[in-house]
């Protein structure tokens, strides 16, 4: 099918209408404002609620643009994006007087970003938001249930308070021999990349491990850690079909050590079995009709688990697009999947042709892989472009004259500090084998290189 149909599915949508895009940095909102042009509305207004970010900055011509100052602070990914939420829901005088003067009468429409739970901003109304009832499902202690409601196969665990004593009982009942892992629940928002998490291999581990958990949350899930592929798989509710994409590899390391595991981006190369694939996918499909008719949940979801050596396991569900999605980018570059998510998310009475959509993302993601690794970290890093890099054995190094890279590495400012992406040329990237190793490598280069203190790090073993 031609992929230009849900463009000018969506064109009436945005054609004519000041658009407002937000929820992120200036830098990571370009191509959003650059989409909503390109279907026929007047020239955007960017505004930046968490900063000016690392990345091409939009001409004058393209997007009017307003950065919010945010707090640099900030000693996660969580709290930073938690303190641009706030701004966005509590805009500061001076931007909202920039957004009066670039929509007087208040009729803009806004786009936010996947994790959008505001239904307007500034009196503007958002095209899409994430409903309460959604937000909460992807409470970490809450996912065991659903599996169950939905049949689908899953490691034990137990929900324990929040406690040293009963943290530790339910590990010494659920530890297989290679530990445990401890997710909070959410009580302080939703939380994702690991950083609620911690894996339980030794004695040492549990005090911080247990201090941590009680100072953010409630209750905590136990279960055994599960040994594999970190991956997830995305799915998409409309209101008569369940669509479900390919597996992704997360790209989620170990550090030696430690229990806290370094969540560093996602990609498409690795490959499961074609069996365990098409479990993965069913589980989508079942998942998310229960999701439909439990909370008439719509728009975009992924399953994240583990491919252990017993077949895929899910670990947790996200009520929302994820990163995952982003490695599909140069496959479907033509399909506006994001507002897509946006009109299926918002319930807007249009064809869009649900079976016809799976059938080519998954034909395109097969076809051109994608996606590397990317990591906020507190060092300061010098900014770069797109500077390409070469595999030279089992290291990294920078590319010389014509040679063809294997990556380009990007880095720049970020509320942590700095912001380090790398993204693999498909030309030179296997496919079938996880990008794990590869993102061990490309780290061992940044603290050679830019000067990051990130230190060793493992990846995770194929055992399927």
């Amino acid at each position: 099918m031609d992929a230009g149909y849900w463009g000018e599915l969506l064109r009436p949508v945005l054609a004519g209408r000041r658009v407002i895009v937000t929820g992120g940095p200036v830098a990571g909102l370009v191509s959003r404002a650059r989409l909503a042009r390109s279907l026929g509305s007047e020239r955007p207004f960017i505004l930046g609620n968490e900063g000016t970010g690392t990345g091409e900055l939009p001409t004058p011509d393209e997007a009017e643009t307003y950065a919010l100052d945010v707090d640099t602070t900030a000693s996660t990914i969580m709290d930073a994006m938690r303190a641009g939420a706030a701004a966005l829901a509590d805009l500061p005088a001076e931007a909202r007087a920039a957004l009066d003067r670039y929509d007087p009468d208040r009729s803009a429409l806004v786009l936010g970003s996947f994790l959008n739970e505001l239904p307007s901003v500034a009196g503007r109304p958002c095209l899409a938001h994430r409903r309460p009832e959604w937000v909460a499902l992807e409470d970490k202690v809450t996912a065991d249930e659903l599996w169950d409601r939905a049949g689908v196969p899953r490691a034990p665990s137990e929900i324990v308070p929040a406690r040293r004593d009963a943290l530790q009982s339910a590990a010494d009942r659920l530890d297989h021999g290679a530990g445990t892992v401890w997710v909070g629940d959410a009580r302080e928002g939703f939380h994702g990349g690991g950083e609620y998490a911690r894996w339980i291999r030794q004695p040492a581990d549990v005090d911080d491990a247990a201090a941590f958990l009680a100072a953010h949350c409630d209750t905590a899930r136990v279960m055994p850690f599960l040994e594999g592929i970190p991956c997830s798989v995305h799915g998409l509710v409309f209101a008569d079909h369940v669509a479900a994409f390919r597996p992704i590899e997360m790209i989620t390391l170990r550090r030696p050590g430690s229990s806290q595991l370094f969540y560093a981006g996602a990609a498409s190369y690795w490959d499961p079995p074609a069996d365990d694939r098409g479990q993965m996918r069913a589980a989508v499909r079942r998942v998310g009709t229960v999701l439909r008719d439990d909370v008439g949940f719509r728009g975009p979801f992924t399953i994240d688990g583990v491919m252990t050596e017993h077949g895929f396991r899910p670990t947790e569900l996200n009520p929302r697009s994820g990163a995952g999605l982003n490695t599909m980018a140069t496959a479907i570059a033509d399909i506006p999947l994001t507002l897509l998510h946006d009109a299926v998310c918002a319930g807007l009475p249009l064809d869009f042709r649900p079976h016809d959509l799976e059938a080519t993302i998954l034909e395109r993601a097969d076809e051109t892989r994608g996606g590397g690794t990317w990591r906020a970290v507190t060092t300061p890093v010098r900014p770069l472009g797109e500077a390409a890099v070469v595999r030279d054995g089992a290291d990294y190094r920078w590319a010389r004259g014509d040679e063809r890279p294997d990556g380009w590495v990007m880095a720049g400012p970020s509320p942590l500090g700095s912001f380090i992406r790398f993204t693999l040329n498909p030309e030179t990237t296997p496919v079938g084998d996880p990008v794990g190793p590869i993102a061990v490598a490309f780290y061992r280069f940044t603290d050679a290189e830019l000067g990051t203190d990130i230190g060793p790090l493992e990846a995770a073993p194929v055992t399927r």
